[in-house]
Order: C-alpha cells, then sequence, then structure tokens
C-alpha cells in the first residue's frame, strides 16, 4: 500500500472545520442508559426536509449531502420520519428504530427520491491504532463498485447501492480510484486522501453517475459531533494533445463528448488542459465530421498524473501514443530531456550531440526514451539511423534551458525530405 508523507486533504479540511482533537461533552458516545443518533440527506432530488422523532421535529432544514449533529436519544425504539421542511406531509420516511444502550448510528436517507429509504449504520465512535475507513455506496444510479488504489489494489470490492464495509489501513496519504466493479473502468479518482490514526472514517459515494454529479464526502465518527461533511474533491490530470500525423487534415478533438479542442493543424501541441482523473473516452476527428472519428480510444488518467496525447502515423494508421509526462523541473542548472519518435517511415534512430556522446539509442517509431538529465546550454544535435550511423537530421542549436523538462519529437516523413525535430516544454 502506497502511503505519502503529507497528510494534506483530510487533515486540513478537519483542522479548518475545528475538527481535529475537538468534540462535544461526550465525543467517542452517548450518555449512559442514550443512544446517539444523527441523519444525514443524501437523496440527490429530495427538497430540504425536516426530521420527526416520536411525534415531534427533532431536526429542521437539513439539505441534501447535509448531516446533523448526534442527538442522545433513550435507548429503545423511536419512530423516526422524514418530511418536506415546514411541512408534516408527505411522509417520505417513516421507520420504528431499535437503539441499544451505549452505542451510536447513523439514519441516511439515500435514493431518489420516488424510492427514499433509510440507510441505517451503527457508527464505532472510538479509535485506536489504524485509520478506520468505512465506504459507503449512496449514488441511486451507480452500479457496483470497487474503492481501489491506482495500481490496482482493492480496498472495497463490489460494494453495490447501499451497502457498506469498513477497513483499517496505516496512518498516511492515498491516492484512490473508484471503479466500475470487476473491471478496470475509472469513474471517479481522489489524490492524496490523508487518514489519521486512531480515527475513524466514513466514505460516502453521494450524487447520480448519469448526471455527472457523482463525487465523495467524509465524515468523522471520532472525535467530533458528527455533523461535519467534508467534500473530497475529484482528482484532476493534466493532458495536452499533439497532431504529428504528417497527411491528416485539421482535426477537431473530443473528451468524454464534449469538445476541448478544434481546428487543430499539423505539428500543433496545445497547452495542458484540466480534466478529470478517470477512464476517458477520448475521439478526433476530421474538422467539421462529428460522425467519424479517426482515433476513438480510452484512456485512464491518474490522479495528478500529466500526460501528452499525440495523433501518430499516417491516416491509413492513425493511433494515439499516450505519454507520461513530468511537470516538475530538476534543480539548479540542468535540463531533463527526452526524444519520441513518430515519423512514420523512420527506421530505429540514435540521438546524440555532434562529434560528442550518444543521448538516446535505438528508438523506434511511436517510442519514447524516458527523461534524460543533460547540463543546460545550446547543442547541436543529429539524428543517426541505428542500423548504419547515416546521418538523417541535423538539429542545430537546440536550447537546454536549467530548470526545465524538454520532449523533442520527430516528425515528418523520412522519404519525402520533411523530417524534422519539434520541440516542446513540458515544465514549468
Amino acid at each position: 500500500m502506497s502511503t505519502k508523507s503529507a497528510l494534506r486533504v483530510l487533515l486540513v479540511s478537519l483542522a479548518a472545520l475545528g475538527l481535529a482533537g475537538c468534540g462535544d461533552d461526550d465525543p467517542t458516545g452517548p450518555a449512559a442508559g442514550s443512544s446517539a443518533v444523527r441523519v444525514g440527506h443524501l437523496s440527490p432530488d429530495a427538497p430540504a426536509v425536516d426530521v420527526w422523532v416520536d411525534g415531534s421535529v427533532a431536526l429542521s432544514g437539513l439539505t441534501f449531502r447535509e448531516f446533523s449533529d448526534y442527538v442522545d436519544l433513550s435507548a429503545g425504539s423511536h419512530r423516526v420520519q422524514v418530511t418536506p421542511t415546514g411541512a408534516s406531509t408527505p411522509i417520505v420516511i417513516d421507520a420504528t428504530l431499535t437503539l441499544e444502550d451505549g452505542k451510536s448510528y447513523t439514519v441516511a436517507a439515500t435514493g431518489l427520491l420516488a424510492s427514499i429509504a433509510a440507510t441505517v449504520l451503527e457508527d464505532e465512535r472510538s479509535g485506536s491504532g489504524d485509520a478506520s475507513v468505512r465506504f459507503v455506496h449512496g449514488s441511486p444510479d451507480a452500479p457496483a463498485v470497487d474503492v481501489t488504489l491506482t495500481d490496482g489494489t482493492v480496498l472495497f470490492g463490489a460494494v453495490p447501492f447501499g451497502d457498506s464495509e469498513t477497513i483499517s489501513v496505516p496512518a498516511g496519504a492515498y491516492d484512490l480510484q473508484v471503479r466500475a466493479a470487476g473491471t478496470s473502468t475509472v469513474v471517479l479518482s481522489f489524490a492524496d486522501v490523508a487518514l489519521a490514526g486512531a480515527t475513524n472514517y466514513t466514505v460516502w459515494a453521494v450524487g447520480q453517475l448519469g448526471d455527472g454529479s457523482l463525487d465523495a464526502l467524509v465524515t468523522l465518527e471520532s472525535e467530533g459531533t458528527g455533523s461535519a461533511a467534508i467534500d473530497l474533491p475529484a482528482a484532476e490530470a493534466e493532458v495536452r494533445f499533439a497532431h504529428l500525423s504528417p497527411d491528416a487534415p485539421n482535426v477537431d478533438i473530443v473528451v468524454d463528448g464534449d469538445g476541448v479542442a478544434s481546428d487543430v493543424p499539423y505539428l500543433a501541441v496545445s497547452d495542458y488542459l484540466n480534466l478529470p482523473a478517470r477512464t476517458s473516452s477520448v475521439q478526433i476527428f476530421a474538422t467539421g465530421d462529428t460522425m467519424n472519428p479517426v482515433i476513438d480510444a480510452t484512456v485512464t488518467l491518474l490522479p495528478d498524473g500529466a500526460y501528452t496525447i499525440a495523433a501518430t502515423g499516417l491516416v491509413a494508421d492513425l493511433q494515439p501514443l499516450v505519454l507520461e509526462d513530468s511537470r516538475t523541473g530538476p534543480n539548479g542548472s540542468q535540463t531533463w530531456v527526452r526524444f519520441v519518435h513518430t515519423s512514420p517511415d523512420a527506421p530505429a534512430v540514435d540521438v546524440q550531440v555532434a562529434a560528442g556522446p550518444t543521448l538516446f539509442s535505438d528508438v523506434e517509431f511511436r517510442q519514447a526514451d524516458g527523461y534524460l538529465t543533460v547540463d543546460s546550454g545550446t547543442y547541436d544535435l543529429e539524428v543517426r539511423l541505428s542500423s548504419n550511423d547515416a546521418l538523417a537530421l541535423e538539429v542545430p542549436n537546440v536550447a537546454l534551458v536549467a530548470g526545465e523538462n524538454l520532449t523533442v519529437f520527430a516528425v515528418g516523413l523520412a522519404g519525402n525530405s520533411t523530417l524534422a525535430a519539434l520541440a516542446a516544454v513540458d515544465a514549468p
């Protein structure tokens, strides 16, 4: 399990909300002879609601994504009803709860209004040792999901709507993915989710998959009053697009049905765009054509990742090349540089400093060598055929700037003498 040293997202949020080391007079459970109950509104299309206990309004005006404080009730049976705020009808939830002495509960209104129901969970409010994490699937139109690390390690497996699971994990920060159960399809990602030891959390999947509102809330069962519902922001990735197909027309680029760039010419490399870190459909169309994509690919973007997606090859064999980029440059007087071979008719090549060392060896079409650390300065480079050392291209006066990351693409065609080099700055 990958643990990061910085505990950022949750701990900062909890401290800002006054929850780090704070709580009510009884932060870990109800008074003797009582039970503690909080109510959460997780029905995405329901209005604000009032909560009635034994015929009287106990909580008023609870809105979607909001949780109440824990309220102490006498142990035993209680009738809990939910109505629209300010009204006694219609009663959208009517349930009798049997509460045990000394225990704490969450009653969550889940599902769409037409089929709204009460999800009742017993809460553990005394923490010790590792972090305790409970996952509750509260998105009514989402299928069963796995919650995983980015390497595919399953933390919660095949959890259907309305169900929950609890695990313990070492304190630390985690990159998490929500996947369609049993698949590698990522529907949602979270970066640097920070979990403190001896603390109990619940992660609630809320909203709807179909309208793009699916996301997550985190509540804290120990310590605190129970009412703080912290948004867990969906992670993003940085993506840029490159048109490197020498015989293709200008193109339009569509990601998950939304146009992100139009009328992109050959040799254009876009700025980085922020896109959701998930499994996305990437389609590239000849400009003006909305029906027949020349590239139709599925790409999974990792939280906080950076990528170049390049259209490569001739039109008859057009394919995307997905590169993982570094957006953090080196310190001091050095440059990171890499070479990417995108010339469709050129054989494997070496890249070397003129009358100097070879930087990249035997790089084939659609292959990229990793970043190489080079002293900053201006260099004359040569691209030579790996098979016989014949000079294929001279690239004079390449400026390598201290602190930059640079990608050099071999572009064009060797056969018609359009072979050239195209440099793109990856960082800063």
